[in-house]
């Protein structure tokens, strides 16, 4: 069985995100991994002159965080329950230390093959739009993650959109978005933003197109109008897009994509999930 590992903090938007997370699990018959985290406080040895109450702190402390999660986790069972997902089978995990440090932990031992986070992307800076935490794992993990908006409201997976280079390295993400294509049985829409026709990316189209056989392709060309971002936000304005994909090239590309919508005063990523690929050979594989 795969495994989707989801990251919570359980706020609106991470909860917003859980339902994803249950209709993702059902359509790759795949089980949740639910990982909670906490940081116990920094305090002084002295501990205002009281040494010997400082285990006593940090006990106190990691049980209060411990009931906290089991209210927590009562409440995301019922939301499963609310959206007749609780037949997806869920793993609870508590766990201290950084949101990154663990995520990586448990991606390994449990060979998980897909991260969800929930993020926050209506103000505009690179740590809000994503959550530290999930800007975090996204640079810290060499597996697909999944960024789900609080705005968004998961209404199934019709439209997925891939930004695409074409080049060679860009085909093994290409075959992963492809996989949860079939899952939803639609095609995956590869958009290409180009200020001057290239001979080579038209090649790279028709063998792709070979390639990936089955009609499940579809090429989108788009005029270059001010920026590439600005570009691709007026198409998805346009269009209807439930998953854009895009490969983790840098983190600066990732950046102005996701704050361009906001300075063109457009609320256009703000419903759309966006999954986050490796580039290269690996970007690991569902």
């Amino acid at each position: 069985m795969r495994k989707i590992l989801f990251p919570t903090d359980f706020s609106p938007a991470a909860n917003n995100a859980f339902v994803y997370a249950l209709h993702l699990a059902k359509e790759m018959q795949a089980e949740l991994y639910i990982l909670h985290t906490y940081m116990q406080p920094v305090l002084s040895s002295t501990h205002a002159g009281q040494p010997e109450l400082v285990p006593e702190v940090y006990e106190n402390y990691e049980l209060h965080q411990f009931e906290n999660f089991k209210k927590h986790t009562t409440s995301l069972r019922q939301i499963a329950e609310e959206n007749d997902r609780s037949h997806v089978p869920m793993t609870f995990l508590f766990e201290e230390g950084t949101v990154v440090t663990n995520a990586q932990r448990v991606i390994k031992h449990e060979d998980i093959k897909l991260v969800v986070m929930g993020t926050n992307r209506a103000e505009g800076i690179i740590d809000k739009i994503f959550g530290s935490n999930t800007l975090g794992v996204i640079r810290g993990v060499k597996i697909p993650v999944l960024s789900v908006p609080k705005e968004a409201s998961y209404q199934g997976i019709q439209e997925i959109l891939f930004t695409t280079l074409f080049r060679e390295k860009d085909e093994a993400a290409l075959a992963d978005i492809l996989q949860i294509a079939n899952r939803f049985h639609v095609k995956v829409k590869c958009v290409h933003v180009y200020k001057d026709k290239n001979v080579d990316i038209i090649a790279t189209a028709d063998r792709w197109e070979k390639v990936f056989a089955a009609g499940n392709l579809e090429f989108v060309f788009l005029d270059f109008d001010q920026s590439i971002e600005h570009t691709l936000n007026n198409y998805i304005q346009h269009h209807r897009v439930d998953l854009l994909c895009v490969v983790k090239r840098n983190r600066n590309f990732l950046e102005r994509l996701f704050t361009s919508s906001i300075s063109n005063r457009l609320r256009i990523h703000t419903n759309t999930a966006t999954l986050v690929l490796q580039e290269g050979d690996d970007p690991g594989a569902f």
